[in-house]
């Protein structure tokens, strides 16, 4: 029997896939329409089913509560709260000197650079002494000789053997005597430049071996204790200032450090050019002179004043604003304030004593959130004034 050819082959590989798919077919048909379609019922009712879960599950999640804010609160506590009017002004020492030459000469030695400190009569220069030695050696010999003339002429007075003339020449010889030589004395003493008083040199103008005329300026020197503040105050202000009246000092040269002062002087006139009345404050706190600073004075405090810490005040459309702290709640409450300093607001209406304010958390609080008062980690500075300020207090 001869092989089928390669179209042969072909065609019985064809007629058997169609026969393989007609079976298919009927054999699909043979199953009942219900038993058909319950896939697609079973895969309806699985989505129906996850859906329905997902529904609850938002319900769930609608009916579950936010986590409570973590909050820092502090208490509504009396304090002494003060004002205060802010100005500039810069710091001068009381004392300052440009010291000069009294005599003329090469300076032969320097003893002081800029910044050391000197006590008063410290020799801060030589200048050459030899010519004034000289000369005061020779205003010694002779005022010496006019003293010994001036003996000699006085017991022959009283012998009667000279006239009171010639008396009174002698005294007037050796009186000149002596004035030409403390004369002499002083410049010879010049020659070691001395310091005036106690303090620190702040500028040298002079070099060894220069030559030094009269007059010629050598060093600058200041006393850094008292610093004294000069200020310019409105008429209107000076009402509440007074002699003693504490000043804040705070200099640009020394970030975070603040000085204590107080009023030493109030001039007497107002300045009819500017309306201003110079008043004249001290500081003997560790800042440098010519240091620009920012001055507060007290002009008036309030004693037992109920407070709270500024940062716990919110401000909104031009009023004033707390979150008080209700048990595990916080309330939005409208208060006013008087006086504030640095660190504290004092409370005229809003709130009572001992009430919780949050001064930590406020971002994103609204009346009636959850919240969870927490350890303070952020007030150690806020509590080390609250602590000092109620030892002053108790004070």
């Amino acid at each position: 029997m001869a092989r089928p050819g390669k179209k042969g082959l072909f065609g019985i590989i064809l007629i058997v896939l169609i026969l393989v798919m007609a079976a298919g077919y009927f054999a699909r048909n043979a199953i009942s329409p219900g038993m058909a379609e319950a896939p697609d019922s079973l895969a309806d009712s699985t989505v129906a089913a996850a859906d329905s879960t997902a529904e609850d599950e938002d319900e769930d999640d609608e009916k579950k509560e936010p986590d409570p804010v973590p909050v820092e609160v502090s208490l509504v506590k009396p304090r002494a709260i003060s004002s205060f009017y802010h100005t500039t002004a810069t710091l001068e020492p009381e004392k300052k000197v440009t010291i000069v030459a009294k005599v003329a000469g090469e300076v032969t030695r320097l003893n002081v650079e800029e910044g050391d400190f000197v006590k008063k009569g410290q020799s801060l220069c030589q200048i050459e002494d030899a010519e004034y030695r000289i000369a005061l050696e020779e205003a010694r010999i002779n005022r010496d000789q006019m003293k010994r003339e001036f003996d000699r002429t006085k017991s022959l007075v009283e012998q009667n053997l000279i006239s009171d003339k010639d008396n009174a020449d002698a005294q007037f010889q050796a009186e000149l005597a002596e004035t030409k030589y403390q004369a002499a004395l002083i410049k010879y003493r010049y020659t070691k430049v001395p310091a005036p008083f106690d303090g620190v040199i702040t500028k040298r103008r002079v070099d060894l071996g220069q030559h030094t005329n009269l007059g010629a300026e050598l060093f600058e020197l200041i006393d850094p204790s008292p610093l004294l503040i000069r200020m310019y105050l409105p008429e209107k202000e000076i009402r509440d200032i007074h002699v003693g009246q504490e000043v804040t000092i705070e200099p640009d040269n020394r970030s975070g450090v603040t000085l204590k002062g107080r009023v030493i002087r109030i001039a007497p006139e107002v300045d009819d050019r500017t309306g201003t009345v110079k008043v004249t404050a001290e500081t003997r706190g560790q800042a440098m002179p010519g240091s620009f600073a920012r001055i507060k004075i007290v002009t008036d405090t309030h004693e037992g004043s109920l407070a709270i810490p500024r940062r716990g005040l919110i401000s909104d459309a031009g009023d004033l604003y707390v979150y008080l702290a209700e048990a595990d709640s916080v309330r939005k409450l409208l208060v006013s304030v008087g006086y504030q300093d640095e660190y504290f607001a004092e409370v005229l209406s809003g709130l009572e004593l001992g009430d919780s304010v949050v001064v930590v958390g406020t971002g994103g609080l609204r009346t009636g959130t959850k919240v969870k008062v927490v350890e303070p980690r952020m007030q150690g500075a806020l509590s080390r004034k609250d602590e000092s300020a109620d030892d002053e207090s108790s004070n």
